[in-house]
C-alpha cells in the first residue's frame, strides 16, 4: 500500500524558496517547533513531556477520545429542506468506516484531535482517487510541519519527511484543522501558551515524588563537632543516604558518632499546603482545556444533581465548537466540485445529550405528542426494532390546527338539521356565526378537556392501588389528595389554555367585526379565564373524591363495617371515563365563546347586552330569556334566584351574565342599542 506522503518524492529543497513571503516570524515559529520551554517554576514544558502530567494526559484524553467517539456520517440535502445520509458517496466510508486501510475511523479522529489539543494543530495527507475523491486520509505529525508559506500566491506546507527531507505539500493535499490562533492559518498550542501553568503543576509532582522517595520526611543537617576533610564529608553522607533514604528503610535506628547531632530542616508539606497547591492546579489545568472537573474524577464540589446538567454544558460549550471546526475543515478541504452545495458532513451527538430514562421518555413523549417523532423515530434512538407501517405514522393534536382552517379541519357537532334550524330562525347574524363556530369547534375542547380527564383518573387509579386498595384507613390517600390536586392546575392550564386560546381568537374576531372594533388583545383574558376553569375542575375532582371517602368509611373502632372507600371512588372514576369529558365540554364552549364576546363588546364601548336563545328546541327557560336586554355590568339572573317558566322553576346557583344558564344551554348575547 502506497503513504502518499512517505514515498512521495521531494518537490523541491526548502533553500530555494527561503527568500519567499512566510506567515510566521521566525522566533514565533521557531516556538512552534520547539513547542514549549523552560517555564517559571524551572520545568522544561513540551507537548511530550506536559502529557507526562496526570491532568493534562486525562484533558487531552477526555476530548479526544469523546469526539473520536461520535459518528460523522455524510449527509445530501433535500429539496426543498431538509436532510438524509448519503452512504453511496465516496467520503461516507472515508468519514464514518475506515480513513485509510491501517486504521478505523475512531482511531483517526483520535490521533487527529489529540494533536489539535495538544499542539494546536491536526494534519493529514489526503490521497486523492482519478475520480476527483478522496482516496484516504494519512495522518502528519505535528511536530514535522515545519512552516507555511505563500509560493507563487499559493499556500503551501512544508513538512520533514523520515529521511530528514523537506517535502512541499500543496494547499489541496493537507487536511487541517485549526485550533485558536490569530492569523486564520495556524492554531496556538494550549500547552505552549499555558506553560507556566503546566509546569507547576509538574513541579508539585515532581517535589511529591522526591519528597515520598525520601520516606516523606524533610532534609536534614549531621553536625559534626570536628571539621572533615571532603572525602569524609562524602563518606558520611553517602552512608547516612543508604542507610535512612527510601519508604523501605523509615525507622531504622541511626548510631551518631564522635558527638554528632542531627537537625530536620525543610518546610513540611502540610505548611507548604502543598495537598492545596496540587488540587488548585488540577482546576487550573481543566480551566485550559475547559473540562469538567468531574470528568477528572475530582468530585468535592459535584452532587448527583448537577453533574448532568455539566455533561450537557461539556457537550455545548467544550465539544461543540471543536465538532464546528472539524464540519468545516471537512467542508472546505475534502468535498469538491458540485458537491459542495449539496453535501455536507455532521458529527451525531443525541448519544451525548440522552439523559436518563425519565428524561428520554418525557422528550419522545413531547416530540410524538407534537408530531415531530413517530413510534419508528422513538424506537430507533432508542437502538431498537421499528414496528411496522403503523410505527412510521405522525399524530398531531386537533387543537394545534391553523385558526384560519377551523371551518376545514374542525369535526361539525351540530347536525345538518340543527344548522338549518338555526339558520331558518329570524335570528341576529352574528349570534348565528359564533353559534355554529362555538359548535364546530367544541370538539376540539372535548378533545384536550379529556386528555386532562384521562390522565386525573390514570394518577387517581394508581393513587388508589398504592394508598387505599388494601386498607379501611384513608389517611394517606386522603393526604395525596390534597397534595396532588395542589399541584393539578398547572398540567391543566397546559393542556387547556391553547385550545381556549385558538378558540377565543377565532370568537374574538367575529365579535370584533359585529361591534367595528380594528384591535384587541385577549391574551390576559384567556390566561385567567384558564386559571378559573382549573380551579373548578379541582374542586369538582377533589370534593367529589372526598365525599366519596367520607361516606364510605367506618366511624367506629370495634366494629369493622362493610365499607369499601376504594371502591367507591373506582366506580365513580368509571363514570368519568364514561361521559365526564362529553358532558362538560358543550357547556365549556359555550361559557368561553359568551364571556370572549363580551369581554370585547366591553372593549368597544357597548353598554348593553341582549340574550338570543338559540338551539334546535330551546327551552322554556331559555325561552324566557330570549330577548332581554341588561346593562352590560348587570347579570341576566342572580344567583339564589328562581327562573319560571311553564309552571317550573329553575334555581339559579350562581350570577349569569351570559350563557349558559344551565346544562346543555347553547344560546348567546348580542350587542343592543
Amino acid at each position: 500500500m502506497r503513504i502518499p506522503i512517505l514515498t512521495g518524492i521531494v518537490e523541491k529543497r526548502v533553500d530555494e524558496i527561503v527568500e519567499k513571503r512566510s506567515l510566521a516570524k521566525l522566533d514565533e515559529f521557531l516556538d512552534f517547533l520547539s513547542g514549549g520551554g523552560v517555564t517559571s517554576s524551572g520545568v522544561n514544558v513540551t507537548q511530550k513531556t506536559a502529557l507526562s502530567s496526570t491532568v493534562v494526559w486525562a484533558c487531552v484524553r477526555i476530548l479526544a477520545e469523546t469526539l473520536a467517539s461520535l459518528p460523522l456520517p455524510v449527509y445530501k440535502r433535500l429539496n426543498p429542506r431538509g436532510k438524509e445520509r448519503d452512504p453511496a458517496h465516496p467520503l461516507y466510508k472515508i468519514l464514518h468506516d475506515n480513513p485509510n486501510p491501517y486504521m478505523t475511523a475512531m482511531t483517526f479522529k483520535e490521533v487527529i484531535h489529540a494533536h489539535v489539543v495538544s499542539w494546536g494543530n491536526g494534519f493529514a495527507d489526503i490521497e486523492w482517487g482519478p475520480n476527483g475523491q478522496v482516496r484516504a486520509l494519512w495522518p502528519l505529525r505535528p511536530d514535522k510541519m515545519k512552516e507555511l508559506k505563500f509560493i507563487d500566491g499559493k499556500l503551501k506546507y512544508i513538512y520533514t519527511l523520515p529521511t530528514g527531507e523537506d517535502s512541499i505539500l500543496d494547499y489541496s493535499r493537507v487536511f487541517h484543522v485549526p485550533g485558536l490562533g490569530f492569523d486564520g492559518y495556524i492554531g496556538y498550542s494550549p500547552i505552549q501558551m499555558e506553560r507556566n501553568a503546566i509546569g507547576l503543576t509538574m513541579a508539585t509532582e515532581e517535589y511529591g515524588n522526591k519528597f515520598f522517595s525520601n520516606g516523606a520526611k524533610p532534609g536534614g543537617v549531621l553536625q559534626h563537632p570536628a571539621k572533615l576533610s571532603e572525602t569524609a564529608k562524602t563518606g558520611l553522607s553517602e552512608a547516612w543516604n543508604k542507610m535512612h533514604q527510601g519508604l523501605s528503610n523509615q525507622h531504622r535506628i541511626a548510631i551518631l558518632e564522635e558527638g554528632m547531632t542531627y537537625a530536620a530542616v525543610g518546610i513540611p508539606p502540610g505548611d507548604s499546603q502543598f495537598l492545596e497547591t496540587r488540587k488548585f492546579q488540577v482546576e487550573e489545568i481543566a480551566r485550559i482545556f475547559r473540562v469538567p472537573l468531574h470528568l477528572l474524577q475530582h468530585l468535592e464540589r459535584a452532587t448527583n444533581n448537577n453533574i448532568e446538567h455539566q455533561g450537557i454544558d461539556f457537550v455545548v460549550h467544550t465539544i461543540r465548537p471543536w465538532l464546528v471546526r472539524w464540519e468545516q475543515a471537512i467542508k472546505l478541504r475534502l468535498i469538491n466540485g458540485r458537491d459542495t452545495q449539496t453535501h455536507f458532513a455532521e458529527f451525531l451527538v443525541d448519544g451525548l445529550l440522552r439523559g436518563d430514562s425519565e428524561s428520554r421518555n418525557k422528550a419522545y413523549a413531547v416530540g410524538r405528542q407534537w408530531g415531530w417523532l413517530s413510534a419508528n423515530d422513538v424506537l430507533e434512538m432508542e437502538n431498537r426494532n421499528p414496528i411496522g407501517e403503523q410505527g412510521d405514522i405522525y399524530i398531531t393534536p386537533m387543537n394545534m390546527i391553523p385558526a384560519d382552517k377551523i371551518n376545514e379541519f374542525a369535526p361539525k357537532s351540530a347536525s345538518p338539521q340543527a344548522e338549518r334550524q338555526i339558520e331558518e330562525r329570524a335570528l341576529p347574524n352574528p349570534a348565528k356565526n359564533r353559534s355554529l363556530l362555538t359548535a364546530r369547534f367544541e370538539p376540539v375542547i372535548r378533545d384536550a378537556l379529556a386528555r386532562v380527564v384521562n390522565r386525573d383518573i390514570a394518577d387517581v387509579r394508581r393513587a388508589l392501588k398504592r394508598k387505599l386498595k388494601d386498607t379501611k384507613d384513608p389517611t394517606e390517600f386522603l393526604q395525596w389528595v390534597e397534595d396532588y390536586y395542589e399541584k393539578a392546575p398547572e398540567w391543566i392550564n397546559r393542556t387547556m389554555l391553547p385550545v381556549y386560546t385558538t378558540f377565543a381568537e377565532l370568537i374574538g374576531e367575529q365579535a370584533a367585526s359585529e361591534v367595528g372594533l380594528d384591535e384587541f388583545n385577549i391574551g390576559e383574558f384567556v390566561s385567567a379565564y384558564s386559571d378559573s376553569f382549573a380551579a373548578r375542575y379541582v374542586i369538582a375532582s377533589r370534593s367529589r373524591i372526598k365525599a366519596l371517602v367520607r361516606d364510605n368509611r367506618s366511624t367506629r373502632d370495634d366494629v369493622i363495617d362493610e365499607v369499601d372507600p376504594a371502591g367507591a371512588v373506582a366506580e365513580e372514576l368509571n363514570k368519568w371515563e364514561e361521559s365526564r369529558a362529553d358532558g362538560d365540554s358543550p357547556d365549556e364552549a359555550i361559557q368561553l365563546g359568551n364571556a370572549v364576546a363580551k369581554y370585547i363588546f366591553a372593549a368597544a364601548g357597548v353598554t348593553r347586552l341582549m340574550w338570543v336563545a338559540l338551539g334546535s328546541d330551546p327551552c322554556e327557560f331559555c325561552q324566557s330569556l330570549d330577548g332581554k336586554v341588561v346593562g352590560i355590568e348587570q347579570n341576566f339572573a342572580a344567583a339564589g334566584s328562581n327562573i319560571e317558566a311553564g309552571g317550573k322553576r329553575l334555581p339559579v346557583s350562581r350570577n349569569v351574565g351570559h350563557a349558559p344558564i344551565h346544562k346543555g344551554c347553547v344560546c348567546q348575547i348580542v350587542p343592543s342599542y
